[in-house]
């Protein structure tokens, strides 16, 4: 055996790097799961938001945003809901789809999801000549 295989190991703890993309991605896909969800809401400030948040090593994207607080992560979500659905419900399972996905595919534990709702859409009626 060499030195090298000797310290390599001899290593008690490995490191994994999760980049905040991959979060916004696994949260992004989460959304097409959910009925009642109609978009992203992208705020007028987030891309002002982004040039700071990015010197800081935040990432984001319109209407998503992943904050690294102490001892936990902090994901929250701007989303435009479509009329007649129930908002707390669609909230509370957004939150914990988002969260169980989080956990199962990238062993996060300790992960604060917030939803802010940010308008209501009514779907589109059809016309008289789609029918």
């Amino acid at each position: 055996m060499t030195s090298d295989n000797k310290l390599n190991y001899g290593l008690d703890v490995d490191t994994i790097n999760i980049a905040d993309s991959v979060i916004i991605d696994v949260a992004t896909k989460t959304l097409g799961t959910i009925p009642g969800i109609h978009s992203l809401s992208p705020r007028f400030y987030d891309e002002l938001v982004e040039g700071i948040t990015h010197a800081f090593g935040q990432r984001n994207l319109p209407g998503i945003n992943v904050k690294h607080r102490k001892g936990f992560l902090e994901v929250n979500i701007y989303i435009k809901a479509l009329y007649g659905y129930n908002l707390i419900d669609l909230s509370k399972q957004l939150q914990i789809e988002i969260q169980q996905i989080l956990k199962n595919m990238l062993d996060l534990d300790h992960v604060k999801v917030d939803v802010h709702i940010e308008g209501i859409v009514k779907e589109k009626e059809p016309t008289s000549h789609e029918n």
